[in-house]
């Protein structure tokens, strides 16, 4: 058996948010040979999830890593077999320094996407992600489970991001990992959480050996998965940096069914 690690948005997905028909029918195919699909996101299982009903990921050995790695959840079961989550002080933290740099700061909680001011950023995300978005000013008063991820957004201006990445980076050293995942959307998980991690960690719950995985993606947030992978596989679309860590670039693009040219090549 092989398995297939698979970033979605701007890797399985196209630019509309879509599974291409000849990704679908791929990893269907792959799926009737033995082998696997993990699908590795930054995403929350809700927003992934019509994703893995259209794959029919939701069957007995099917698994999602989740907030790019923060969580590994069982999809046929519906049990969480792994999470971090964030303690609420470093969570607060964050929000305020966000509002200090006048930039969108959102969380999680259960099958929503909580912030405490309405932006333009949180309609993008609400048509990206097809999460609720709920807006409650007082926010970090009420959450009441410490969350998996926290997430920046700026649409207009990515230096103003980068500066507020370079302000936070001493901060979180030893404690919060903070990575891009797009060029909006910056992600904090805890220290030591990544889709390499939660890679290896699946690997060895499943007793499968890591050299018969296939890793794919296409940006920052990936990069530990293409050097935890056996085979590292980066999109045609992804950045040169994700490029640069991998054994393959592909032919085709996000758009024209890049995952299943990996599939038919190398499943």
């Amino acid at each position: 058996m092989k398995i297939l690690f698979t970033d979605l948005d701007g890797t399985l997905l196209n630019d509309e948010k879509q599974i291409p028909e000849v990704n679908s029918a791929a990893v269907k195919q792959t799926l009737s040979k033995g082998n696997a699909v993990v699908i590795c996101t930054g995403r929350s299982y809700f927003s992934a999830k019509k994703f893995v009903d259209r794959l029919g990921l939701d069957q007995k050995g099917c698994y999602a890593i989740l907030y790019n790695g923060g969580m590994i959840y069982d999809c046929c079961s519906g049990d969480i077999l792994c999470q971090n989550t964030m303690p609420m002080s470093y969570v607060k933290y964050i929000f305020e320094q966000a509002a200090r740099f006048d930039l969108y700061c959102q969380t999680y909680e259960g099958d929503y996407v909580v912030t405490p001011k309405d932006r333009p950023e949180a309609a993008q995300y609400h048509w990206s992600s097809q999460m609720e978005v709920r807006v409650d000013p007082n926010l970090l008063e009420h959450l009441k489970e410490e969350p998996v991820k926290v997430l920046t957004s700026c649409l207009d201006d990515r230096k103003k991001h980068e500066a507020y990445r370079d302000f936070m980076l001493p901060w979180a050293k030893g404690k919060v990992s903070i990575f891009f995942s797009s060029e909006y959307y910056l992600e904090h998980v805890m220290e030591g959480v990544s889709k390499g991690a939660a890679i290896r960690w699946l690997c060895q719950y499943l007793h499968v050996p890591i050299e018969q995985t296939i890793g794919i993606g296409d940006a920052e947030n990936d990069l530990t998965m293409l050097d935890a992978a056996g085979f590292a596989v980066c999109m045609k679309n992804g950045t040169q940096e994700a490029k640069d860590h991998a054994d393959y670039i592909t032919i085709l693009d996000n758009n024209q069914g890049g995952v299943a040219e990996i599939i038919e090549k190398f499943m």
